[in-house]
Formats: C-alpha cells, structure tokens, sequence
C-alpha cells in the first residue's frame, strides 16, 4: 500500500515538470534609450537554428554578452535565412554601473 502511494506521488509530481529550457539571464534586454548612461564596449552575433531559431540566436548572443560581464543587451538587427529556419541576430552589449 505504501509503495503505491509514493508511486502515485512521484507520478503527479513528474506531471508538474517541464523540458522547457529555463529562460533566466544575467543580461537585461534594454531599448536603446534605456541605456544612455551606460559604457557600449562590445557587439555580438547569435546564431540559432532548429524549433525557436529566433529565441536560439538570442540566448547565444545574451550568453556571450554575459561572458564578456555586460548587463544590458540591445537588439540591432535579426536576419532570417532557409526559409525562417536559420536566423542570425546582432546586438550591442552595455555595462551599466548603478
């Protein structure tokens, strides 16, 4: 009787997880306007491809602002390719001290 209770248990909380990547940054996505005080010291380009190309090639480009110890992120421009499957985004990276 117990192992089924504990199995039950395991099986409504296995019901509640996600294989959605988690979305956390150390990077704040800013408009251009937001981050005038702030030092631009870096461009980057983020590629993605597969299912979400386009949120791919963001995470790539925040995760290299990030290794670089940049704060903020601006979106520049994003280039679609192979009929929306691959896709190519360029963003300058700031340092805000607040």
């Amino acid at each position: 009787m117990h192992i089924r209770v504990i199995f039950l248990g395991l099986c409504l909380l296995s019901a509640c997880t996600s294989n959605e990547p988690q979305l956390y940054s150390r990077i704040n996505e800013a408009y251009d306007f937001e981050v005038t005080h702030c030092d631009s010291f870096a461009m980057v380009t983020g590629l993605g491809r597969g299912d979400a190309p386009l949120r791919a090639a963001r995470e790539n480009a925040k995760h290299q602002g990030e290794a670089l110890g940049g704060t903020h992120i601006v979106w520049l421009q994003e280039d679609h390719f192979d009929g929306d499957s691959q896709v190519k985004v360029i963003a300058v990276v700031y340092k805000c001290l607040f």
